[in-house]
């Protein structure tokens, strides 16, 4: 049985969300160095000292919480775009198409691709990039491996994927021509995985 939240705890749930929200939609638009603490916490309506309360690590950590944010609603995204009854091909094919045209999103481009490594710094963004998403990917390589489709080391090739995945969207959300670089990206990652195929 699920506990009632107080009051107070949904107060401060919604003073969290709040900051995060705000964060988001101002490093998008203005990016993270461009953003100040004070333009978060008015866009937000709540108090500095809320903020640190929230975040003591102060904008990095709230850039954080917008970055895991933004790779749930990728990770979210791509399993609702998978039907229900799909074959573990399929799966992939479905799953594949939804990150590719998510790598297209403003939002997506800005925090993951562009602001991402550069707040973070590189060993902190790869260990924060794919938080929620790696599981769908590992989950869809299992169920090739599980349905005898492929024969490879589960995870060195989740491992693989997943940077080429990343450079694939990455290749999407900095392309002038989003449409034809997805069908390029789709294309030479369905082959380089029918490769792996068992014959």
């Amino acid at each position: 049985m699920e506990a009632v939240k107080s009051r107070r705890e949904e107060a401060v749930d919604a003073t969290r969300a709040a900051l995060v929200d705000s964060a988001l939609r101002l490093f998008t638009e203005r990016g993270f160095a461009a953003t100040s603490l004070d333009d978060v916490v008015r866009d937000a309506r709540v108090t500095k000292g809320a903020l640190y309360h929230h975040f003591k690590g102060g904008k990095l950590a709230l850039f954080e919480a917008v970055f895991a944010e933004i790779d749930l609603r990728l990770a979210e995204r791509i399993a609702a775009a998978v039907p229900p009854d799909a074959g573990p091909w399929e799966l992939v094919e479905a799953g594949l198409d939804a990150y590719l045209e998510a790598c297209s999103d403003e939002t997506v481009r800005r925090i993951m691709f562009q602001e991402g490594p550069v707040a973070l710094g590189y060993a902190r963004w790869r260990e924060l990039d794919g938080c929620s998403s790696r599981e769908l990917l590992a989950g869809a390589v299992q169920g090739l491996l599980d349905a005898g489709l492929i024969q490879q080391p589960m995870e060195l090739l989740t491992r693989l994927l997943f940077t080429t995945l990343g450079e694939a969207g990455h290749s999407v959300a900095e392309a002038e021509d989003e449409e034809a670089a997805r069908a390029e990206a789709r294309r030479l990652l369905l082959g380089l995985l029918g490769g792996l195929r068992v014959r």
